[in-house]
Protein backbone atom coordinates (compact mmCIF):
# COMPACT_ATOMS: atom_id res chain seq x y z
CA UNK A 1 0.00 0.00 0.00
CA UNK A 2 1.07 3.73 -0.27
CA UNK A 3 1.29 6.22 2.23
CA UNK A 4 0.92 10.00 1.62
CA UNK A 5 3.10 11.79 2.91
CA UNK A 6 3.95 15.68 2.73
CA UNK A 7 0.60 17.14 1.87
CA UNK A 8 0.39 14.23 -0.61
CA UNK A 9 3.40 15.50 -2.86
CA UNK A 10 5.26 12.12 -1.99
CA UNK A 11 4.08 8.39 -1.53
CA UNK A 12 6.13 5.64 -0.23
CA UNK A 13 5.74 2.18 -1.09
CA UNK A 14 5.54 -0.32 1.78
CA UNK A 15 5.19 -3.80 1.50
CA UNK A 16 6.93 -5.45 4.75
CA UNK A 17 7.22 -9.19 5.28
CA UNK A 18 8.77 -10.77 8.12
CA UNK A 19 11.68 -13.10 8.25
CA UNK A 20 11.54 -16.35 9.58
CA UNK A 21 14.46 -16.92 11.55
CA UNK A 22 16.65 -20.03 12.91
CA UNK A 23 14.42 -22.12 14.80
CA UNK A 24 14.65 -26.10 15.65
CA UNK A 25 11.58 -28.60 16.07
CA UNK A 26 12.06 -30.35 19.69
CA UNK A 27 10.44 -33.46 18.89
CA UNK A 28 8.84 -36.22 21.38
CA UNK A 29 8.44 -39.46 20.63
CA UNK A 30 6.03 -40.49 23.01
CA UNK A 31 3.59 -39.04 25.76
CA UNK A 32 3.71 -39.56 28.92
CA UNK A 33 0.42 -39.48 29.90
CA UNK A 34 -3.62 -39.22 28.96
CA UNK A 35 -5.23 -37.49 31.95
CA UNK A 36 -6.86 -35.14 33.37
CA UNK A 37 -4.13 -33.41 35.12
CA UNK A 38 -3.97 -29.15 34.96
CA UNK A 39 -1.47 -27.91 37.29
CA UNK A 40 -2.44 -24.48 35.45
CA UNK A 41 -6.20 -24.49 36.02
CA UNK A 42 -6.88 -26.62 37.95
CA UNK A 43 -4.19 -26.92 40.06
CA UNK A 44 -4.27 -29.50 42.68
CA UNK A 45 -7.39 -31.06 41.67
CA UNK A 46 -8.92 -32.93 38.38
CA UNK A 47 -8.88 -31.29 35.56
CA UNK A 48 -12.50 -31.05 33.93
CA UNK A 49 -11.07 -33.14 30.49
CA UNK A 50 -8.25 -35.20 29.39
CA UNK A 51 -5.30 -33.89 28.53
CA UNK A 52 -2.18 -35.21 26.27
CA UNK A 53 0.77 -34.89 27.90
CA UNK A 54 4.64 -34.72 26.85
CA UNK A 55 7.49 -33.93 29.06
CA UNK A 56 9.38 -34.43 32.22
CA UNK A 57 7.54 -37.39 34.41
CA UNK A 58 6.90 -35.20 36.93
CA UNK A 59 4.33 -33.67 36.34
CA UNK A 60 0.96 -33.46 38.25
CA UNK A 61 -1.95 -31.52 39.52
CA UNK A 62 0.86 -29.50 41.09
CA UNK A 63 4.18 -29.65 39.78
CA UNK A 64 5.99 -26.66 39.19
CA UNK A 65 9.80 -26.08 37.32
CA UNK A 66 11.36 -27.05 40.08
CA UNK A 67 9.28 -30.79 40.33
CA UNK A 68 9.83 -31.50 36.65
CA UNK A 69 13.24 -30.61 36.48
CA UNK A 70 13.48 -33.53 39.03
CA UNK A 71 11.50 -35.82 36.66
CA UNK A 72 13.10 -39.62 36.48
CA UNK A 73 12.40 -39.86 32.37
CA UNK A 74 11.14 -37.23 29.39
CA UNK A 75 8.90 -37.89 26.73
CA UNK A 76 10.61 -35.53 24.25
CA UNK A 77 14.05 -36.28 22.68
CA UNK A 78 16.25 -33.91 24.09
CA UNK A 79 17.70 -35.00 27.38
CA UNK A 80 17.92 -31.57 29.06
CA UNK A 81 14.37 -30.52 28.12
CA UNK A 82 12.05 -31.78 31.36
CA UNK A 83 9.66 -29.11 30.47
CA UNK A 84 5.77 -30.03 30.13
CA UNK A 85 3.65 -29.45 26.74
CA UNK A 86 -0.13 -30.39 27.03
CA UNK A 87 -3.38 -29.99 25.21
CA UNK A 88 -6.67 -32.03 24.46
CA UNK A 89 -6.62 -35.29 22.47
CA UNK A 90 -9.13 -35.99 19.19
CA UNK A 91 -11.84 -38.62 19.61
CA UNK A 92 -14.17 -40.08 17.68
CA UNK A 93 -17.74 -40.10 18.37
CA UNK A 94 -19.78 -42.85 17.03
CA UNK A 95 -23.49 -42.54 15.82
CA UNK A 96 -24.50 -44.25 19.05
CA UNK A 97 -22.66 -42.09 21.39
CA UNK A 98 -20.03 -43.52 22.11
CA UNK A 99 -16.35 -42.19 22.65
CA UNK A 100 -12.87 -43.51 21.27
CA UNK A 101 -9.73 -41.75 21.17
CA UNK A 102 -7.68 -41.10 17.76
CA UNK A 103 -4.21 -42.15 17.98
CA UNK A 104 -1.48 -39.85 17.69
CA UNK A 105 1.28 -40.35 15.54
CA UNK A 106 4.51 -39.47 16.48
CA UNK A 107 6.40 -37.56 16.68
CA UNK A 108 4.84 -34.48 18.64
CA UNK A 109 6.59 -31.23 17.57
CA UNK A 110 7.39 -28.10 19.96
CA UNK A 111 8.54 -25.65 17.60
CA UNK A 112 10.65 -22.85 19.31
CA UNK A 113 11.28 -20.35 16.34
CA UNK A 114 14.01 -17.57 17.09
CA UNK A 115 11.89 -14.67 15.25
CA UNK A 116 12.62 -11.31 16.47
CA UNK A 117 10.65 -7.75 15.37
CA UNK A 118 10.18 -4.13 16.55
CA UNK A 119 9.14 -2.87 20.05
CA UNK A 120 6.48 -0.38 20.52
CA UNK A 121 8.92 2.10 20.15
CA UNK A 122 10.97 1.01 17.12
CA UNK A 123 13.81 -0.68 18.69
CA UNK A 124 14.99 -3.77 17.80
CA UNK A 125 14.68 -6.96 20.05
CA UNK A 126 16.40 -9.59 20.94
CA UNK A 127 15.06 -13.32 21.72
CA UNK A 128 15.24 -14.29 25.40
CA UNK A 129 14.99 -18.00 26.31
CA UNK A 130 11.79 -18.72 28.57
CA UNK A 131 13.47 -18.68 32.35
CA UNK A 132 12.69 -22.06 34.11
CA UNK A 133 9.13 -21.62 35.71
CA UNK A 134 7.92 -19.31 33.15
CA UNK A 135 4.14 -20.59 32.11
CA UNK A 136 0.98 -19.78 29.70
CA UNK A 137 -1.75 -20.97 27.80
CA UNK A 138 -2.41 -20.56 24.37
CA UNK A 139 -5.80 -21.10 22.68
CA UNK A 140 -9.61 -20.94 24.48
CA UNK A 141 -11.29 -23.76 26.04
CA UNK A 142 -14.10 -22.51 26.54
CA UNK A 143 -14.76 -21.21 22.95
CA UNK A 144 -16.86 -22.17 20.34
CA UNK A 145 -17.52 -19.19 18.20
CA UNK A 146 -15.06 -17.35 15.93
CA UNK A 147 -14.99 -13.42 15.05
CA UNK A 148 -12.68 -13.85 12.16
CA UNK A 149 -14.22 -12.75 8.97
CA UNK A 150 -13.15 -14.00 5.26
CA UNK A 151 -12.78 -17.93 3.83
CA UNK A 152 -11.38 -20.41 6.45
CA UNK A 153 -9.36 -21.87 5.10
CA UNK A 154 -7.62 -18.27 4.26
CA UNK A 155 -4.22 -17.62 1.92
CA UNK A 156 -4.59 -13.99 3.94
CA UNK A 157 -1.25 -13.70 6.38
CA UNK A 158 -1.21 -10.54 7.51
CA UNK A 159 0.06 -7.95 8.74
CA UNK A 160 -2.88 -8.05 11.17
CA UNK A 161 -3.25 -4.83 12.51
CA UNK A 162 -6.41 -4.10 13.19
CA UNK A 163 -7.45 -6.64 15.19
CA UNK A 164 -6.78 -7.09 18.49
CA UNK A 165 -4.80 -9.97 20.61
CA UNK A 166 -7.80 -12.04 21.25
CA UNK A 167 -8.37 -12.34 17.77
CA UNK A 168 -5.33 -12.87 16.88
CA UNK A 169 -5.26 -15.65 19.62
CA UNK A 170 -8.14 -17.23 16.95
CA UNK A 171 -5.87 -17.15 14.17
CA UNK A 172 -3.19 -19.31 15.95
CA UNK A 173 -4.72 -22.54 16.10
CA UNK A 174 -4.81 -24.79 12.55
CA UNK A 175 -6.14 -28.24 11.43
CA UNK A 176 -4.20 -29.09 8.69
CA UNK A 177 -5.03 -31.84 5.93
CA UNK A 178 -2.06 -34.65 5.63
CA UNK A 179 -1.91 -36.23 2.35
CA UNK A 180 1.56 -37.08 1.47
CA UNK A 181 0.46 -38.76 -1.93
CA UNK A 182 -0.92 -35.38 -3.44
CA UNK A 183 1.85 -32.73 -2.92
CA UNK A 184 -0.32 -29.93 -5.40
CA UNK A 185 -3.01 -29.94 -2.32
CA UNK A 186 -0.81 -29.02 0.13
CA UNK A 187 -1.72 -26.76 2.96
CA UNK A 188 -0.46 -23.67 4.66
CA UNK A 189 -0.03 -23.94 8.88
CA UNK A 190 -2.51 -22.46 10.62
CA UNK A 191 -4.88 -21.45 7.04
CA UNK A 192 -7.98 -23.35 8.56
CA UNK A 193 -9.21 -22.26 12.01
CA UNK A 194 -11.66 -24.94 12.14
CA UNK A 195 -12.07 -28.52 12.66
CA UNK A 196 -13.43 -29.83 9.48
CA UNK A 197 -16.79 -32.01 8.88
CA UNK A 198 -15.37 -36.09 9.16
CA UNK A 199 -16.97 -36.82 5.78
CA UNK A 200 -14.67 -34.17 4.48
CA UNK A 201 -11.74 -35.08 6.12
CA UNK A 202 -12.37 -38.79 4.81
CA UNK A 203 -12.53 -38.21 1.41
CA UNK A 204 -9.09 -35.82 1.46
CA UNK A 205 -6.85 -36.58 4.18
CA UNK A 206 -5.80 -40.25 3.77
CA UNK A 207 -2.94 -39.53 6.04
CA UNK A 208 -4.69 -37.48 8.75
CA UNK A 209 -5.39 -34.10 9.98
CA UNK A 210 -2.67 -31.47 11.99
CA UNK A 211 -3.37 -29.91 14.92
CA UNK A 212 -1.47 -26.83 15.38
CA UNK A 213 -1.32 -24.38 18.22
CA UNK A 214 0.95 -21.16 18.18
CA UNK A 215 2.03 -19.03 21.55
CA UNK A 216 2.74 -15.86 21.65
CA UNK A 217 5.93 -14.46 21.85
CA UNK A 218 5.73 -11.10 22.97
CA UNK A 219 6.37 -10.28 26.76
CA UNK A 220 5.98 -8.36 29.13
CA UNK A 221 8.26 -9.97 31.90
CA UNK A 222 6.26 -11.64 34.34
CA UNK A 223 6.52 -15.47 35.00
CA UNK A 224 2.21 -15.82 34.82
CA UNK A 225 -0.63 -13.99 33.71
CA UNK A 226 -2.69 -14.92 36.24
CA UNK A 227 -6.03 -16.10 36.55
CA UNK A 228 -6.15 -17.01 32.58
CA UNK A 229 -2.31 -17.53 32.49
CA UNK A 230 -2.39 -15.62 29.23
CA UNK A 231 -2.31 -11.70 30.67
CA UNK A 232 1.24 -11.45 30.34
CA UNK A 233 2.23 -12.53 26.86
CA UNK A 234 0.76 -11.01 23.79
CA UNK A 235 0.90 -12.22 19.36
CA UNK A 236 3.02 -10.05 17.31
CA UNK A 237 1.17 -9.01 13.99
CA UNK A 238 2.29 -11.01 11.95
CA UNK A 239 1.09 -13.88 14.35
CA UNK A 240 4.37 -16.02 14.84
CA UNK A 241 6.44 -12.94 13.92
CA UNK A 242 6.40 -9.28 13.45
CA UNK A 243 6.18 -6.09 15.87
CA UNK A 244 4.82 -5.81 19.45
CA UNK A 245 2.35 -4.14 21.09
CA UNK A 246 2.90 -1.58 23.98
CA UNK A 247 3.25 -2.91 27.18
CA UNK A 248 4.83 -6.76 25.50
CA UNK A 249 8.35 -5.02 24.27
CA UNK A 250 10.28 -7.85 25.32
CA UNK A 251 10.92 -11.38 23.27
CA UNK A 252 10.68 -14.86 23.83
CA UNK A 253 10.92 -17.68 21.33
CA UNK A 254 7.59 -18.66 18.94
CA UNK A 255 6.83 -21.88 20.64
CA UNK A 256 4.14 -24.15 18.06
CA UNK A 257 2.74 -27.44 18.87
CA UNK A 258 2.17 -29.92 16.53
CA UNK A 259 0.06 -32.99 16.78
CA UNK A 260 -0.44 -35.33 13.64
CA UNK A 261 -3.66 -37.57 14.55
CA UNK A 262 -4.62 -40.58 12.94
CA UNK A 263 -8.12 -40.09 11.55
CA UNK A 264 -7.98 -42.30 8.75
CA UNK A 265 -8.79 -44.98 10.79
CA UNK A 266 -12.12 -44.35 10.83
CA UNK A 267 -12.95 -43.90 7.17
CA UNK A 268 -16.31 -44.92 6.10
CA UNK A 269 -17.58 -45.38 10.10
CA UNK A 270 -20.43 -42.72 10.79
CA UNK A 271 -19.99 -40.51 13.55
CA UNK A 272 -18.09 -37.11 13.84
CA UNK A 273 -14.49 -35.78 15.45
CA UNK A 274 -14.31 -33.79 19.03
CA UNK A 275 -11.53 -32.76 21.31
CA UNK A 276 -11.17 -34.42 24.68
CA UNK A 277 -12.71 -30.81 25.72
CA UNK A 278 -15.86 -31.77 23.88
CA UNK A 279 -15.16 -29.08 21.03
CA UNK A 280 -16.65 -30.19 17.66
CA UNK A 281 -15.95 -27.04 16.34
CA UNK A 282 -12.20 -26.73 16.95
CA UNK A 283 -12.36 -23.07 17.85
CA UNK A 284 -11.55 -24.26 21.81
CA UNK A 285 -8.12 -26.39 20.95
CA UNK A 286 -5.90 -24.70 23.13
CA UNK A 287 -2.39 -26.07 25.13
CA UNK A 288 -0.46 -25.27 28.56
CA UNK A 289 2.95 -25.16 28.75
CA UNK A 290 5.90 -24.96 32.09
CA UNK A 291 9.29 -24.18 30.69
CA UNK A 292 11.72 -26.19 32.60
CA UNK A 293 15.17 -26.54 31.11
CA UNK A 294 18.47 -27.60 32.50
CA UNK A 295 20.27 -24.71 33.93
CA UNK A 296 21.60 -22.93 30.77
CA UNK A 297 20.95 -25.26 27.86
CA UNK A 298 18.03 -23.37 26.40
CA UNK A 299 20.21 -20.11 26.38
CA UNK A 300 23.32 -21.96 24.84
CA UNK A 301 20.69 -23.01 22.47
CA UNK A 302 18.99 -19.52 21.17
CA UNK A 303 22.55 -18.47 20.84
CA UNK A 304 23.76 -21.29 18.92
CA UNK A 305 21.26 -23.22 17.12
CA UNK A 306 21.11 -20.78 14.19
CA UNK A 307 20.57 -23.49 11.73
CA UNK A 308 17.18 -22.39 9.60
CA UNK A 309 16.29 -26.06 8.43
CA UNK A 310 14.87 -26.95 12.15
CA UNK A 311 16.45 -30.22 13.01
CA UNK A 312 17.48 -30.32 16.22
CA UNK A 313 20.32 -32.81 15.63
CA UNK A 314 22.13 -29.97 14.23
CA UNK A 315 22.17 -28.50 17.35
CA UNK A 316 25.51 -29.29 19.43
CA UNK A 317 23.96 -28.12 22.89
CA UNK A 318 21.54 -31.03 22.67
CA UNK A 319 22.13 -34.59 24.11
CA UNK A 320 19.26 -36.92 23.59
CA UNK A 321 17.63 -39.55 25.13
CA UNK A 322 17.78 -43.10 24.23
CA UNK A 323 14.11 -44.18 25.21
CA UNK A 324 11.59 -40.84 24.91
CA UNK A 325 8.48 -43.01 24.39
CA UNK A 326 8.89 -45.42 27.43
CA UNK A 327 8.80 -42.98 29.68
CA UNK A 328 5.35 -42.38 31.69
CA UNK A 329 4.16 -40.40 34.57
CA UNK A 330 5.57 -41.17 38.21
CA UNK A 331 2.57 -40.08 40.07
CA UNK A 332 -0.59 -40.57 38.62
CA UNK A 333 -3.49 -39.68 41.62
CA UNK A 334 -5.38 -42.74 42.94
CA UNK A 335 -8.54 -41.17 41.37
CA UNK A 336 -7.38 -41.73 37.59
CA UNK A 337 -5.44 -44.84 37.72
CA UNK A 338 -8.24 -46.65 36.54
CA UNK A 339 -10.04 -44.19 34.24
CA UNK A 340 -10.45 -45.46 30.60
CA UNK A 341 -9.20 -42.69 28.71
CA UNK A 342 -8.77 -44.85 25.44
CA UNK A 343 -12.51 -46.35 25.09
CA UNK A 344 -15.17 -47.01 24.17
CA UNK A 345 -16.32 -44.93 26.27
CA UNK A 346 -19.93 -43.98 27.02
CA UNK A 347 -19.19 -40.41 26.94
CA UNK A 348 -15.97 -38.16 27.42
CA UNK A 349 -13.61 -38.40 30.02
CA UNK A 350 -14.55 -35.51 32.80
CA UNK A 351 -18.13 -35.93 31.49
CA UNK A 352 -17.64 -33.47 29.07
CA UNK A 353 -21.07 -32.59 26.98
CA UNK A 354 -20.35 -31.90 23.13
CA UNK A 355 -21.25 -28.41 22.85
CA UNK A 356 -21.60 -26.36 19.52
CA UNK A 357 -21.65 -22.85 20.28
CA UNK A 358 -21.97 -20.12 19.69
CA UNK A 359 -21.82 -18.96 23.23
CA UNK A 360 -19.15 -20.18 25.42
CA UNK A 361 -19.33 -23.58 26.56
CA UNK A 362 -19.92 -24.75 29.93
CA UNK A 363 -17.23 -26.09 32.50
CA UNK A 364 -16.85 -30.40 32.11
CA UNK A 365 -18.57 -31.99 34.90
CA UNK A 366 -15.48 -34.07 36.20
CA UNK A 367 -13.70 -30.73 37.45
CA UNK A 368 -12.88 -29.80 40.91
CA UNK A 369 -11.69 -33.52 42.09
CA UNK A 370 -14.63 -35.02 40.90
CA UNK A 371 -13.63 -38.37 38.60
CA UNK A 372 -16.53 -39.18 36.57
CA UNK A 373 -15.03 -39.01 33.43
CA UNK A 374 -15.23 -42.37 31.49
CA UNK A 375 -17.40 -43.96 34.22
CA UNK A 376 -21.16 -42.76 33.36
CA UNK A 377 -24.14 -44.62 32.18
CA UNK A 378 -25.89 -42.14 30.46
CA UNK A 379 -25.02 -41.59 26.83
CA UNK A 380 -22.53 -38.59 24.99
CA UNK A 381 -24.56 -35.67 24.90
CA UNK A 382 -24.38 -33.41 21.50
CA UNK A 383 -26.04 -29.62 22.40
CA UNK A 384 -26.06 -26.34 20.97
CA UNK A 385 -25.20 -23.55 23.90
CA UNK A 386 -26.95 -20.14 22.51
CA UNK A 387 -28.77 -19.77 19.43
CA UNK A 388 -28.24 -23.29 17.11
CA UNK A 389 -26.41 -22.18 14.06
CA UNK A 390 -24.53 -24.72 11.59
CA UNK A 391 -21.52 -25.65 11.77
CA UNK A 392 -18.91 -24.61 9.35
CA UNK A 393 -18.84 -27.01 6.24
CA UNK A 394 -16.26 -27.75 3.72
CA UNK A 395 -16.77 -27.08 -0.08
CA UNK A 396 -14.04 -28.49 -1.55
CA UNK A 397 -14.11 -31.14 -3.87
CA UNK A 398 -13.61 -34.86 -3.13
CA UNK A 399 -10.66 -36.85 -4.36
CA UNK A 400 -13.69 -38.47 -7.14
CA UNK A 401 -13.89 -34.68 -8.36
CA UNK A 402 -12.01 -32.18 -10.20
CA UNK A 403 -9.50 -31.55 -7.42
CA UNK A 404 -8.38 -27.88 -7.73
CA UNK A 405 -5.09 -26.34 -7.61
CA UNK A 406 -4.97 -25.41 -4.04
CA UNK A 407 -7.19 -26.56 -1.30
CA UNK A 408 -6.63 -22.97 0.54
CA UNK A 409 -7.82 -21.47 -2.51
CA UNK A 410 -11.34 -23.00 -2.22
CA UNK A 411 -13.69 -21.15 0.18
CA UNK A 412 -15.81 -23.53 2.69
CA UNK A 413 -19.35 -22.58 3.42
CA UNK A 414 -19.25 -19.32 6.12
CA UNK A 415 -17.92 -20.16 9.72
CA UNK A 416 -20.21 -19.07 12.38
CA UNK A 417 -19.73 -14.89 12.69
CA UNK A 418 -21.43 -14.15 16.06
CA UNK A 419 -19.31 -12.57 18.80
CA UNK A 420 -17.92 -14.51 21.73
CA UNK A 421 -19.11 -12.64 24.51
CA UNK A 422 -15.31 -11.42 26.05
CA UNK A 423 -16.77 -11.43 29.84
CA UNK A 424 -18.66 -15.08 29.26
CA UNK A 425 -15.24 -16.53 28.44
CA UNK A 426 -13.31 -14.51 31.11
CA UNK A 427 -16.32 -16.14 33.80
CA UNK A 428 -16.58 -19.67 32.75
CA UNK A 429 -13.30 -20.22 31.88
CA UNK A 430 -11.97 -24.34 32.25
CA UNK A 431 -8.62 -23.55 30.51
CA UNK A 432 -8.46 -19.61 28.65
CA UNK A 433 -5.49 -19.36 26.43
CA UNK A 434 -4.19 -17.42 23.75
CA UNK A 435 -4.06 -18.46 19.90
CA UNK A 436 -1.44 -20.17 17.16
CA UNK A 437 0.86 -18.89 13.98
CA UNK A 438 1.98 -20.49 11.10
CA UNK A 439 4.45 -23.39 10.93
CA UNK A 440 7.92 -22.41 10.01
CA UNK A 441 9.92 -24.37 6.68
CA UNK A 442 10.05 -28.38 7.02
CA UNK A 443 13.97 -28.79 6.92
CA UNK A 444 15.55 -31.74 4.64
CA UNK A 445 17.46 -33.40 6.57
CA UNK A 446 20.24 -33.83 3.64
CA UNK A 447 20.89 -32.11 0.38
CA UNK A 448 19.81 -28.93 1.46
CA UNK A 449 18.87 -26.20 -1.26
CA UNK A 450 21.45 -23.92 -2.45
CA UNK A 451 22.23 -20.78 -0.13
CA UNK A 452 20.32 -17.84 -0.64
CA UNK A 453 23.47 -15.58 -0.55
CA UNK A 454 24.63 -17.35 -3.70
CA UNK A 455 21.06 -17.56 -5.34
CA UNK A 456 20.73 -13.81 -5.15
CA UNK A 457 24.28 -13.03 -5.68
CA UNK A 458 25.19 -9.87 -7.53
CA UNK A 459 21.31 -8.61 -6.30
CA UNK A 460 20.97 -5.45 -4.61
CA UNK A 461 18.81 -5.51 -0.99
CA UNK A 462 19.48 -7.40 1.90
CA UNK A 463 17.28 -10.72 2.65
CA UNK A 464 14.52 -10.66 5.10
CA UNK A 465 12.82 -14.30 4.29
CA UNK A 466 12.67 -17.21 2.66
CA UNK A 467 10.34 -19.86 1.78
CA UNK A 468 10.36 -23.43 0.69
CA UNK A 469 7.89 -25.04 -1.23
CA UNK A 470 7.59 -28.58 -3.26
CA UNK A 471 6.77 -29.57 -7.14
CA UNK A 472 7.37 -33.23 -7.13
CA UNK A 473 10.55 -34.50 -6.34
CA UNK A 474 11.69 -30.36 -6.52
CA UNK A 475 12.69 -27.90 -3.89
CA UNK A 476 11.63 -24.41 -4.87
CA UNK A 477 12.82 -21.57 -2.79
CA UNK A 478 11.39 -18.19 -2.87
CA UNK A 479 13.80 -15.34 -1.35
CA UNK A 480 12.30 -11.99 -0.31
CA UNK A 481 15.15 -9.14 -0.47
CA UNK A 482 14.86 -5.35 1.48
CA UNK A 483 15.84 -2.63 -1.17
CA UNK A 484 15.34 0.96 -0.25
CA UNK A 485 12.96 2.57 -2.93
CA UNK A 486 12.39 6.39 -3.06
CA UNK A 487 8.91 7.66 -4.74
CA UNK A 488 8.17 10.95 -6.34
CA UNK A 489 4.94 12.79 -6.84
CA UNK A 490 4.99 16.21 -8.68
CA UNK A 491 8.20 15.93 -8.71
CA UNK A 492 9.15 16.57 -4.88
CA UNK A 493 11.56 13.80 -3.86
CA UNK A 494 10.73 12.08 -0.82
CA UNK A 495 12.80 10.76 2.06
CA UNK A 496 14.64 8.04 1.37
CA UNK A 497 12.43 4.83 3.58
CA UNK A 498 13.54 1.49 3.93
CA UNK A 499 11.35 -0.39 1.48
CA UNK A 500 10.77 -3.96 1.33
CA UNK A 501 10.44 -4.85 -2.36
CA UNK A 502 9.77 -8.72 -2.67
CA UNK A 503 12.30 -10.31 -5.53
CA UNK A 504 11.04 -13.99 -5.72
CA UNK A 505 14.26 -16.08 -6.85
CA UNK A 506 12.97 -19.47 -7.34
CA UNK A 507 16.07 -22.15 -6.62
CA UNK A 508 16.13 -25.70 -7.19
CA UNK A 509 17.31 -28.71 -5.42
CA UNK A 510 16.05 -32.01 -5.85
CA UNK A 511 14.65 -34.11 -3.17
CA UNK A 512 15.45 -38.03 -2.85
CA UNK A 513 13.29 -38.50 0.95
CA UNK A 514 10.21 -40.07 1.54
CA UNK A 515 7.58 -37.22 1.92
CA UNK A 516 6.66 -38.68 5.25
CA UNK A 517 9.71 -37.45 6.56
CA UNK A 518 8.96 -33.85 5.59
CA UNK A 519 5.89 -32.92 5.61
CA UNK A 520 5.20 -32.39 1.75
CA UNK A 521 1.50 -33.07 0.61
CA UNK A 522 1.01 -31.99 4.19
CA UNK A 523 2.08 -28.24 4.96
CA UNK A 524 3.06 -25.84 2.19
CA UNK A 525 6.90 -25.52 3.29
CA UNK A 526 7.54 -21.79 4.38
Amino acid sequence: MYRSIANGAAAILALYVPATNAFWRLECSGSVGMARIDPLMDFGGLSGHVHSIKGGSAFSSTSTADDLLKSKCQSCDVAQDKSAYWAPPLYFMAADGTMTLVPEKPPFKAYYELNTGLTSDGKRQTVEPFPNGFQMIAGTNIRRNTTLSGPDPSEYRGPFTDENNSQREERAIGFNCMNYANPSLAEDALSRHHLPEKSWIDSNCPDGIRLELAFPSCWNGEMDGGEDHKSHVAFPHWIKAGDCPPGFDRRLPHLMYETIVDTAIFIGKNGKFVLGNGDPTGYGYHGDFIAAWDEGVLKQAVDQCTDKRGDMRLCGVFEFTDKPASCTLENLPSELKDENTVGPLQNLPGGCEVEYGPDPANKCKGASGSSSGGKSAGKSVEKFVGKPEKVPTESYSSPAEPAPASIENESPAAPQKAAVDAAKVEDKGDDNGAPPPQLPPAAPATTPPPSADSAVAGQAGNIISTSLHTDGNVVHENVVVMHEVTVTEGGVKAKRTPEAKAEHVKRHGHRHHHPMQHGVGGRRMR
